[in-house]
């Protein structure tokens, strides 16, 4: 069964808020706190998710790229094309907005709902982890091993970055 695109999105939201400097500090972003709400709010009104979702991508994107690298790979913070455009596009429903906000409330709401969406591992690898390749990137399995490598990642506090290959 393919992951659908909301939940995709969800998945990469709950991450890179549980990612931010207020929470794990893996990377120094601070898009989903109180005060950076009023500063977005005038700015990007309707499209302030859009625009907390886009900050704290780049902020993840840095520290996945430093670590596993770029070229012929994929992570949940740089997806194919058609994939990140569709996170785009569905980040612009309220409805979406809404779950989104009450997942990312609190740092053990956002573990709950990794908890929730991911399969169990026992002792996986620390660092860049291979998960799967370009044909099995829009799987629902591999997505819930993704979400349960970043929960044993932030629980344990050692650093697991899951990765696709984009070869066969």
């Amino acid at each position: 069964m393919n992951i659908s695109i909301e939940d995709l999105a969800i998945i990469r939201l709950t991450v890179g808020y549980l990612g931010e400097r207020d929470q794990f500090g893996w990377w120094q972003s601070s898009f989903f706190t109180q005060g950076s709400s009023a500063f977005l709010s005038p700015v990007f009104g309707r499209t302030q998710l859009l625009a907390q979702c886009n900050g704290v991508t780049r902020a993840a994107v840095l520290v996945h790229d430093e670590r596993i690298g770029v070229g012929n790979v994929y992570h949940l913070f740089r997806l194919p094309e058609e994939l990140e455009q569709g996170i785009h596009q569905a980040l612009h429903d309220a409805h979406l907005g809404g779950a989104i906000q009450n997942i990312i409330t609190s740092k053990n709401s956002a573990l709950d709902f990794l908890r929730k969406n991911s399969t169990a591992l026992n002792n996986p690898s620390v660092g860049p982890t291979r998960v799967g390749n370009i044909k099995t990137i829009r799987d629902q399995k591999v997505w819930n091993v993704v979400a349960g490598l970043y929960l044993f990642s932030f629980e344990t506090q050692k650093e697991i970055l899951p990765y696709f290959t984009n070869l066969l």
